[in-house]
């Protein structure tokens, strides 16, 4: 009968467009870290967050097939096929996201800055190191700056990693909030981390200069439990969707000045004012 048919449906609201993230973690490093948390979490983490009332974009996570060598020649020859344009990948990764191991830290750190120097002072799995000559070959100082940082707003990064954690404030301390210990660094350490960072936001200051979607987040040694690791994956999930939030509601911070990018090493260590020393024995 004509009055027998349902009635017509509001169209579905159009989604937000996925989001893409590339993630790498580091290989073992020292006899005394056979696995390397960096990659154990990296590795196990879900290809889709799917949305949530609370985080309405899907993101796409592509790991990086293999862990990253713990050594200055792979990571300069690895950079620049790794990230875009020269990666394949489709669609092509907005954000990056290294993740390392800082073993002397019992806390997870989101890095802001790396220095283009300093990485001649500890050998790498092969015994070689990066002199400050072959920094300043692969680096000029013309052209690029001794320090350089993130795009990200890493406070309103950090607000959100903090709020996807279950903290009732951004000012909250883990013990208060029993949740998990995150906290903003400036400095990412003189060895494969630092290293790492700064090759992969040099590529984008060489390929823009402007915006530097890059990550990179330190984390303890989980490898004594399951549970640790249990969490650092969800340290991790959180991240990653504070990243994507951020981006997409802040847009890259203006990271285009020489004050910025030089000043950077500059700021005041936020890990630092409790009296933890960091451990440049980062991978």
């Amino acid at each position: 009968m004509p009055g027998s048919y349902a009635a017509r449906q509001p169209p579905a609201e159009k989604g937000e467009k996925p989001a893409t993230v590339l993630v790498t973690g580091f290989g073992p490093f020292l006899s005394k870290f056979p696995r390397n948390s960096s990659w154990e979490i990296a590795s196990t983490l879900p290809a889709l967050i799917p949305t949530s009332p609370t985080s309405p974009t899907p993101i796409q996570i592509h790991v990086h097939h293999e862990a990253i060598r713990v050594a200055y020649k792979h990571v300069t020859a690895l950079i620049p096929q790794l990230l875009p344009p020269n990666n394949p990948l489709h669609p092509e990764p907005e954000i990056i996201l290294h993740i390392g191991l800082a073993a002397g830290r019992d806390f997870f750190a989101l890095e802001q800055s790396a220095h283009g120097r300093g990485y001649h002072q500890i050998p790498d799995v092969d015994g070689e190191r990066f002199p400050d000559g072959s920094a300043e070959a692969a680096f000029p100082p013309a052209k690029f700056p001794p320090v350089l940082k993130t795009s990200f707003d890493t406070s309103d990064v950090l607000a959100r990693w903090k709020a996807n954690l279950g903290y009732s404030s951004v000012e909250g301390s883990a013990d208060d909030e029993d949740a998990p210990d995150v906290r903003l660094s400036s400095d990412a350490g003189n060895f494969l981390c630092g290293f790492i960072y700064y090759n992969s936001l040099a590529h984008y200051f060489s390929v823009s200069g402007e915006e530097r979607p890059v990550a990179f987040m330190h984390v303890p040694d989980l490898s004594s439990s399951e549970d640790k690791m249990r969490e650092g994956r969800e340290v991790a999930i959180a991240l990653i969707k504070a990243l994507v939030e951020s981006k997409r509601k802040m847009g890259a911070r203006d990271a285009s000045t020489h004050a910025d990018v030089e000043g950077a090493g500059k700021s005041k260590m936020s890990d630092a004012t409790d009296g933890n020393k960091t451990d440049n024995n980062f991978a």
